[in-house]
């Protein structure tokens, strides 16, 4: 049997999820207040007995952002807040067993405990071709977030470890699977994103099981951010294990 094309969209309407995208909006002066804003850049929010994250060889890492979850971003619901800080001295983190990146989930948020841990003075500083020579750079800029519920499915290498058996049936329609994304969800592009499926640059990664996939950050030019070719990173989350993935890909 040759499925029809509205037969083979309600293989896919099942696996649709709820995410959200996030769009950057640079502005001119940071407001205060930030460190209880979704924000990009600027000052993140800490609590009472923590420090600024460092990687295992001493440097300061780069807070790049924090997203407080609303109930409606495709956030697990125990997820209050999620932040994200990395290493750009040399762009080396790439896969979850490499230093230099850091993911903060707050299950819980004791508001009254909040402190401000202002950025280490050498927070500014990267080293480029030579390291004896530094150069002083903000390297993320501060952007406030514009949050868009979307539908998400998984593009055409994710189908294929989510449902193997509905990834072979589009194998054989002749049918375009990403231009059925497209009509089902609205897009097949690359950004920033909140829950839902990973948008994969290259083949992808295979998880073990019992992670979800919470954000991803696309290489964003009002934040300054350049992950190695026009890349992204990925990090999915263990609830139970309270483990990360991380993951970058680049073109």
């Amino acid at each position: 049997m040759n499925e029809t094309r509205e037969e083979l969209k309600s293989l896919l309407k099942p696996l649709i999820k709820k995410a959200s995208k996030m769009t950057l909006k640079r502005i001119g002066k940071i407001p205060e207040g930030t460190e209880l804003q979704s924000h990009f850049g600027g000052q993140p929010y800490f609590e009472k007995g923590e420090n600024w994250p460092q990687a295992k060889n001493g440097n300061n890492l780069v807070f790049v952002f924090q997203a407080f979850n609303d109930g409606n971003m495709g956030l697990p619901e125990n997820i209050k807040l999620v932040q994200f800080y990395y290493d750009f001295d040399d762009l080396t983190p790439w896969k979850t067993s490499d230093d230099g990146w850091l993911v903060k989930v707050y299950e819980t948020l004791h508001k009254e405990n909040m402190i401000i841990i202002k950025k280490p003075p050498e927070y500014f500083t990267r080293y480029f071709n030579k390291p004896d020579e530094k150069e002083d750079n903000i390297w993320i800029v501060y952007c406030e977030i514009e949050f868009e519920p979307i539908l998400s499915l998984p593009d055409w290498q994710e189908i294929w470890r989510v449902d193997e058996n509905i990834a072979r049936i589009f194998d054989q329609s002749g049918e375009d699977y990403e231009d059925m994304i497209d009509e089902l969800v609205g897009y097949d592009d690359f950004f920033s994103q909140l829950g839902g499926y990973p948008q994969w640059i290259q083949s992808g990664i295979t998880l073990k099981k019992g992670f979800d996939f919470i954000f991803q950050i696309d290489s964003e030019d009002d934040a300054g951010i350049m992950w190695s070719d026009c890349g992204m990173v990925h990090v999915f989350y263990n609830s139970k294990t309270k483990e990360f993935i991380f993951e970058k890909e680049c073109y």
